[in-house]
């Protein structure tokens, strides 16, 4: 069964092709890593799978479901992890996770601290809740953005660039958390432009390069025939 199926996808900005022709497809419970480098249309293809952007031809399906004909309801299935996301000033983690959780529409404040107890203790958050948020490092922050995204328990995890800048130890957490994720069924889409970022923990990848797929399968499949490095 398909987490995520891209058929044909192609987007022009003016005269620019962006994405040409794109084909890809996750497999449920898969952890999918999104390589090319910076203006290879990453972030285009990202935008449509998260409803964010219509695309000029083509069709993307999350968990089944068109995001041009259902977009809401992707939108309940889907945790987007954007780059270099903006936190509120002020704020400290638990309030931080708490208003998302009001905003997703948790039906009272006592489900609404459950939620985000949950979310804490996943991500090992736990004992840093009281932390104001500007104040944290970068992986803190990395941290606490994945956790904003299972406040909703969803389906489908995309993460753009979430190792992205990130110390080695860091980078260490994220990792785990990431396949810990997949450990509850999580199917995630990771994208970087650096394969080596993500060649421990994906199960397949597809490799992005002008707009145009040019490689795709498992990273030891792909190590046979193109040189990773």
């Amino acid at each position: 069964e398909l987490a995520v199926s891209v058929e044909r996808l192609s987007h022009r900005f003016g005269s620019k092709d962006v994405l040409r022709d794109v084909n890809f497809e996750v497999e449920r419970g898969a952890i999918f890593g999104f390589i090319g480098p910076n203006g290879a249309g990453k972030t285009t293809t990202i935008r449509v799978m998260t409803t964010l952007l219509s695309p000029s031809f083509g069709r993307v399906r999350i968990d089944g479901l068109d995001v041009n004909v259902h977009p809401h309801e992707v939108r309940k299935r889907i945790g987007y992890m954007p780059d270099h996301a903006g936190v509120y000033e002020r704020l400290t983690v638990r309030e931080y996770l708490s208003f998302f959780a009001d905003a997703y529409g948790t039906t009272s404040r006592e489900q609404s601290n459950a939620v985000v107890d949950a979310v804490l203790e996943l991500a090992d958050m736990t004992k840093l809740q009281d932390l104001i948020v500007p104040t944290m490092s970068k992986g803190m922050k990395q941290r606490l953005q994945l956790a904003r995204t299972l406040l909703h328990d969803p389906k489908v995890l995309i993460l753009d660039e979430p190792a992205s800048d990130l110390d080695p130890r860091a980078r260490i957490e994220m990792r785990d958390l990431i396949c810990e994720l997949r450990k509850m069924g999580k199917t995630i889409f990771l994208s970087s432009h650096i394969l080596t970022e993500l060649a421990d923990v994906c199960t397949s990848v597809a490799i992005l390069e002008k707009g145009r797929v040019v490689a795709q399968g498992s990273i030891a499949e792909l190590g046979r025939t193109i040189d990773l490095t």
